[in-house]
């Protein structure tokens, strides 16, 4: 009986650890795909549309938020330049933040269009980078089953005190 418990215990410790480990890896280093991801155009034009990129990224520093800060947020808002309605054929799928080779890459959530010229999405759980440098950032999103790239140059990242 005392193995059977010991068995266990290191099961679910081992399990613990492979969940840590797949948590941490949420940023990549990688000279080639930075590199790759950079190459993207600032600007798309995609049927009646005129899409850029806008952004904004912050890490939270108010008194509820642990003492080094949040962990990294960020809005993507692919926006028509011209107010034109953007089709709701077009989805969003991922955020790449790139500092240096590093990169951070997320899915979307909490995606909105409202106004109907902007769809926004939002990532959470990014990397404590330094507040006041700043990074590229490039939004990958789907039309019509192809996949395409939008490249912000030099934005960057916020506090909130």
């Amino acid at each position: 009986m005392k193995y059977l418990y010991v068995m266990l215990m290191i099961s679910f410790v081992g399990l613990g650890s492979c969940e840590k480990e797949h948590l941490k890896d949420t940023v990549t280093v990688d000279a080639e795909l930075a590199k790759e991801l950079r190459s993207n155009p600032e600007t798309i034009a995609l049927a009646n549309n005129n899409l850029v990129l806008e952004t904004y990224l912050w890490r939270d520093f108010m008194p509820v938020s642990p003492p080094s800060g949040s962990k990294m947020i960020g809005v993507g808002k692919l926006t028509d330049v011209n107010q034109v309605r953007i089709p709701q054929s077009i989805t969003l799928r991922k955020q790449y933040v790139i500092k240096g080779d590093e990169i951070w890459i997320a899915n979307y959530g909490e995606i909105r269009n409202s106004p109907e010229h902007i769809l926004e999405g939002v990532v959470r759980n990014g990397p404590q980078w330094d507040t006041g440098i700043e990074v590229d950032v490039v939004c990958e999103f789907q039309h019509q089953g192809k996949t395409y790239r939008l490249l912000a140059k030099s934005q960057p990242i916020n506090a909130t005190y």
